[in-house]
């Protein structure tokens, strides 16, 4: 007779029990939302997409708006954290430094579904001046935080920032998501040229440091 070995996952103390659960709302969030739109996803909803009770929901946000300010934080801190990784791994290789921010355009919009979270977005922050508050804040933030990593770009190039950063990585960003909307049937990759494209002529035209 052949005795299985059992195995059980280790167990998850509070916080990571709590991280967790959080994390599987706000995924679930991500997708209502997109599936449904902001208005039409309910806390309920969200939360059977989860796999939790209401109760879960409300003891990890206290409203559907915070739990789409958490989404932008998410997004935001991914977004900047890929940029970070590649002007780190080669700060002394300009041309792969550029090949590495090719490659990440080339992805930065392949996400089907943050073209029409980004439109929610932008609806509920026309709708809800209390949202438009947090979100704007985020905003200037993620600017502010870009405009650091933009100098660190041009600096790596040896070139200057040709105008202030944090409104280079304004124009940078309104490109991006403009270029989320077009997105669709196969133009993801046009998309990442487009935005490596204007990047390149800016550094051209960036005068030396």
């Amino acid at each position: 007779m052949q005795v299985r070995e059992s195995y059980s996952l280790p167990r998850l103390n509070r916080e990571e029990s709590q991280a967790r659960t959080k994390s599987l709302l706000i995924e679930a969030a991500r997708e209502e939302i997109i599936k449904k739109g902001f208005a039409q996803a309910s806390v309920r909803d969200i939360a059977d997409a989860a796999g939790f009770s209401q109760g879960a929901f409300y003891s990890n946000f206290p409203d559907k708006e915070a739990i789409l300010l958490e989404l932008v934080q998410q997004h935001q801190s991914e977004e900047r954290a890929k940029i970070e990784s590649v002007l780190g791994q080669t700060p002394g290789e300009p041309a792969k430094v550029m090949a590495g921010l090719e490659k990440w355009a080339a992805t930065a919009n392949s996400d089907p579904g943050f073209a029409v979270l980004a439109i929610e977005l932008q609806l509920q922050a026309l709708r809800s001046p209390t949202f438009a508050q947090g979100y704007n804040e985020l905003n200037r933030k993620h600017r502010r935080a870009l405009g650091v990593l933009v100098t660190r770009l041009f600096e790596v190039l040896g070139k200057q920032a040709p105008a202030d950063p944090v409104e280079i990585a304004t124009g940078f960003i309104a490109l991006g998501r403009g270029m989320a909307l077009l997105s669709r049937g196969g133009e993801v990759n046009r998309s990442g040229r487009i935005v490596v494209t204007f990047l390149k002529a800016l550094i051209d035209s960036a005068p030396a440091a």
